[in-house]
């Protein structure tokens, strides 16, 4: 019960975090706002997701990168930018903040990445960080004893299917209402999100059976679909 309150919390957290780091870098309604969130509550369920084959829930990737590192950086993160001039320094380009005149003259750097803004060059930077442990996620329940004795590789991966497909959804809404209603979109998938979080530590302590597709998501799917077409 303890888990579920504090986990069925912090999913919900995810929101403040993200639109409080949307806020210090200046992004509001854009591709970058969302897929930050979405990629967040993704990594945060596949932990979830982790503990319901392995009976283990990962709080850390080795003994260097884990919740406690990524708690403190969220509040040194916050004290940096009130200390800052944040337009200054996020709204710059790579090329003008990191890479030395040297180094840029010998095109040793790729112009995409020379030419990003400091804050899609720090967001890009935390995208890898998250798919390094959504990858050591992933090996963990595949090389689980549980799941290799019992052959559930294809369950396993099926039970993502619903959590990819809700990561995926704000993007197909025309660019105009993703921009312009970023706050509802935000709040919605973030949510549903955070329900079926829930849902599947409730399912895991219960040992019940998480279904690979999750109906609840139908109504935000149905929505995104008719504003799309309509």
């Amino acid at each position: 019960l303890g888990q579920l309150f504090d986990h069925g919390f912090d999913c919900l957290c995810l929101l403040a975090h993200v639109s409080s780091t949307a806020g210090y870098l200046m992004m509001g309604g854009s591709y970058w706002y969302l897929s930050m969130q979405t990629s967040l509550q993704f990594s945060f369920f596949m932990a979830q997701w982790e503990e319901y084959y392995t009976e283990i829930l990962p709080h850390a990737m080795g003994n260097w990168f884990g919740v406690t590192e990524v708690n403190y950086g969220i509040g040194l993160f916050a004290i940096l930018n009130s200390l800052l001039d944040r337009e200054q320094l996020w709204l710059s380009k790579v090329k003008d903040v990191l890479i030395p005149a040297s180094i840029l003259e010998t095109s040793i750097i790729p112009d995409i990445v020379a030419d990003l803004e400091m804050r899609h060059f720090g967001l890009s930077m935390w995208f890898v960080s998250l798919l390094v442990l959504v990858t050591g996620s992933i090996y963990r329940v595949m090389t689980h004893e549980h799941v290799t004795k019992n052959g559930l590789y294809f369950p396993a991966v099926a039970k993502l299917i619903t959590p990819v497909m809700i990561s995926m959804a704000p993007f197909i809404l025309p660019k105009n209402i993703l921009f312009n209603e970023t706050r509802h979109i935000s709040i919605a998938t973030g949510l549903l999100f955070s329900f079926l979080t829930k849902k599947i530590i409730v399912f895991s302590m219960a040992k019940m059976t998480y279904a690979a597709f999750q109906f609840e998501a139908l109504p935000l799917f149905a929505t995104f679909l008719w504003i799309r077409f309509d």
